[in-house]
């Protein structure tokens, strides 16, 4: 058994420090949060604005602030009975001289102390590490005088590139008459290196495509050790209830490195924290057998979003957008092609070497063009992030399943020695793995490349351009499959209570595309697909009298149609600011997207325009403005119900509500770093003084919002057995609108919580409307579980609800003045 989490309120410390979280917990206290959880204390480089940079593990970072300080935050939290949940960084540290480990392994290579805390081949580069720092070719940069020999902060010899300062090896500067900066550069233990030549030659694991960021052999005992004693030191702290493992795909064995956390943590104290790990699942994946309490909730939020889609609207839009842009693909195919592209684009080193280790596992029997391409679709073709096979044990079933449905996508595309080379990957893949035999540095190298592929290729370029409803592009998401059905939910509950009630039921985060306020007011469109379409249809003759010209295509147009929407504040106000946010937006998605700009190659031409475009949409084009706002107008009351009923649906169902800062009242943000901007605590704090009881007067302010995540979350602290053991029952509803009801019952002894909030309800309340009341809901009623009390207390509004002798509750009597409704007996 783990330490109970309850719930989480996530706080990003970056800006806000020790100190400022500490300002924070009367607030948590209030709204009813059980655990505060916060982004990582490990030290940062210098100016670090998320922390995930990581320098050195074992020392707070002190821009958050001092160990007394984190002591005063943990004494403040544990006054008030709340526990502090800890993001953990073990796949990567910064690729930094500001970092000691790996500045010592620059300056004396493979000799160094800490040479295996990173993945490095040396075996490559003859030996050294390549530095692809340079904004031009090594010589050119030499020539300008761009390096320099210099001294460091301590009067030591260095390597100077503008500000930056590089270690020297022991005796390698004074070795020679001609000591020159071409001559020092050659004795070092790295070479630096345009930028350029990273993708194709960089000798070390990346975080994804980062530079900057290179991977930790957690493998190694030793090194998880070492890189673990702030860890052991904070869990031995029974204050500290758990743990969040960020990016555990990127290891190369994350059952492994999970077991040796999971026995550091058992260690601590009698009752052990939780740990949950960040993990991105496909739509029809389980989380592996791991020693962990579940994930952090990428799954949920995408299926909570899916309640409120509707199926035949969201396929119409599809249809629409394929219609528009010529492009009728699926996402899944967009999605392999943009796996491909990321491997040819950004990993095509890292291919080469899984290559060459299979090419050892197969015998060097199959040619290595063959292999490389053989490799490269099964790659694209799997539909999750990676397997995990590790020497010595046997395959799993979930593995296989998914090796051989890539092998069924990728063999429609290989012909000859390809395809035959295929036969060959594949029979390693699923094969025997032996700790000394060649096949397993082969697989793991493998699934350390799919990891990356799937990040960038799926959530980093695909959900940009998915051509489906946004609402549905974002992480964890399959836009293909954009809707959940009443079914489809109770049953994943059903298995999440059994499988990993622990795991966190997150709905925003960090990591978001869009809010999920954003997502929930977008999911409307789906109940209005013509409407919208006309809506489209009205902007483009307003702001393309003449036809497209040279701004952006008709897909970034429709993206950004859609995120204005999505994103417009609800007290209309609409300035620079928020123009500067969508344009800033627009850019990283064109980039994104990769059809006409992109990081590696950006078309600053094409952005501006894209830009222009927004300017034409906000300021330049009044009609075109106030065909934004009526839609806003339309959608938004539809919107904020879907975004009351996630609320509630989050806090009572099985798993560990999770509250992204902010996002207790309305947040429309978009993607980092939008979503990174800091809470502003007074606005918070005084919409918690006015929370309303009753009604939809307030609900633009985010007051009554804030109420029902108050409630719910003070409702779940005050029955922590209810919540932790208690069954899940799913109601039937019947009636006229039986179909736009979710309701389900949480069980525990004789203790019963009813939630029961609305779906779909743009299309039974109408335009600008809330569903309350007999008008909306007519006979419709929810049929009450067997073992219940005479009667139920409406949590939000405080009215006793008497239970009917027929056991059922007439909806339109629980939905009246509020239109969520939260029932204890």
């Amino acid at each position: 058994m783990s330490r109970r989490l309850g719930s989480t309120y996530r706080l990003q410390l970056n800006g806000l420090g020790f100190a400022g979280a500490e300002r924070m917990v009367p607030f948590l206290s209030r709204l009813g949060v059980e655990t505060c959880y916060v982004s990582p204390i490990t030290r940062a480089t210098a100016g670090s604005t998320h922390g995930y940079d990581v320098i050195d593990p074992t020392v707070l970072d002190p821009a958050l602030g001092t160990p007394a300080e984190l002591e005063s935050l943990l004494a403040s939290l544990a006054e008030r009975a709340i526990g502090l949940l800890i993001d953990i960084v073990p796949n990567h540290m910064a690729a930094s001289t500001e970092n000691p480990f790996f500045a010592d392994v620059l300056r004396l290579g493979e000799d160094s102390p800490f040479a295996a805390y990173f993945d490095i081949a040396w075996q490559e580069q003859a030996g050294r590490i390549l530095l692809p720092v340079l904004g031009r070719p090594l010589d050119e940069a030499v020539a300008a005088g761009e390096i320099r020999l210099v001294t460091d902060e301590l009067s030591a010899p260095a390597i100077g590139y503008f500000d930056r300062r590089f270690p020297v090896a022991p005796g390698s500067v004074g070795a020679g008459s001609t000591d020159t900066v071409e001559a020092v550069l050659s004795r070092q233990h790295y070479r630096l290196a345009d930028w350029r030549l990273a993708n194709r030659e960089i000798n070390y694991r990346r975080f994804f495509d980062i530079n900057e960021l290179i991977g930790v052999r957690q493998e190694d005992p030793a090194v998880f050790a070492a890189t673990h004693r702030l860890v052991a030191e904070l869990v031995a702290d029974p204050r500290v209830t758990g743990l969040r493992v960020d990016h555990v795909d990127g290891l190369r064995d994350p059952a492994g490195y999970l077991g040796m956390l999971r026995e550091l943590c058992n260690r601590s104290a009698d009752v052990a924290p939780a740990i949950v790990v960040e993990k991105i699942l496909a739509a029809d994946e389980m989380l592996p057998d791991w020693p962990v309490d579940g994930t952090t909730g990428y799954e949920f939020g995408a299926m909570l979003v899916g309640l409120f889609v509707d199926p035949a609207g969201a396929a119409d839009l599809g249809a629409a957008a394929a219609a528009a842009t010529g492009d009728e693909r699926s996402f899944e195919d967009r999605a392999t092609a943009a796996k491909r592209a990321a491997i040819d684009t950004l990993f095509p080193h890292q291919l080469d070497e899984v290559s060459a280790r299979f090419a050892q596992a197969v015998g060097g029997e199959v040619d290595a063009r063959d292999l490389s391409a053989a490799l490269r679709e099964l790659t694209a073709c799997l539909a999750v992030y990676r397997t995990y096979r590790v020497a010595g044990v046997r395959a799993s079933e979930a593995d296989l399943h998914r090796v051989e449905r890539a092998v069924a996508c990728a063999g429609s595309r290989l012909t000859g020695p390809a395809a035959a080379a295929l036969d060959r990957v594949v029979g390693v893949v699923s094969g025997d793995l032996t700790p000394t035999g060649p096949a397993d540095p082969a697989v793991s190298g493998w699934q350390q490349l799919s990891s990356p592929t799937a990040a960038k290729g799926v959530e980093d370029t695909a959900m940009y351009g998915s051509g489906r409803l946004l609402a549905a592009a974002d992480v964890g998401a399959d836009p293909d499959r954009p809707a959940t059905s009443s079914a489809q939910f109770h049953a994943a509950m059903a298995t999440r209570l059994r499988t990993t009630p622990g795991g966190l039921s997150a709905t925003s985060t960090h990591d978001s595309k869009r809010s999920h306020d954003v997502r929930c007011r977008l999911a409307v469109l789906s109940e209005i697909a013509s409407e919208w379409e006309a809506t489209i249809a009205a902007l483009e003759a307003r702001l393309l009298p003449d036809g497209a010209g040279a701004g952006p295509d008709i897909a970034d147009r429709r993206y950004l149609y859609e995120t204005l929407v999505g994103g417009w504040p609800l007290d209309g106000e609409v300035g620079e600011a928020f123009a500067a946010r969508i344009s800033q937006h627009v850019m990283k998605a064109a980039r994104e997207a990769k059809r006409h700009s992109s990081w590696l190659d950006p078309d600053l031409g094409y952005e501006t325009a894209f830009q222009q475009l927004v300017d034409r949409v906000l300021s330049g084009v009044p009609p075109a403005r106030r065909l934004i706002e009526e839609a806003v107008a339309s959608i938004a009351p539809a919107g904020a119900v879907n975004a009351l009923a996630s609320v509630l649906i989050k806090v009572t169902a099985p798993g560990v509500p999770d509250v992204y800062q902010g996002d207790d009242a309305w947040s429309f943000t978009l993607v980092d770093p939008d979503n990174r901007s800091p809470i502003d605590l007074g606005r918070h704090v005084g919409l918690l003084a006015s929370q309303p009881t009753t009604g939809t007067e307030s609900w633009r302010s985010g007051a009554l919002k804030q109420h029902v995540t108050r409630t719910a979350l003070t409702a779940r602290r005050d029955r922590p057995r209810l919540f932790a053991t208690g069954d899940y029952v799913p109601l039937e509803v019947v009636g006229e609108r039986r179909d736009h009801v979710i309701a389900f019952a949480r069980v525990e002894a004789d203790r019963t919580m009813l939630t029961i909030v609305p779906r779909l309800v743009h299309r039974i309340a109408g335009p600008a409307q809330f569903p309350l009341g007999i008008r909306c809901w007519g006979d419709t009623a929810v049929v009450l579980p067997a073992a219940r009390r005479p009667g139920f207390t409406e949590l939000l509004t405080g009215s006793a609800v008497a239970a009917p002798s027929n056991d059922r509750l007439m909806v339109a009597e629980v939905l009246e003045s509020v239109p969520v409704a939260l029932l204890s007996d």
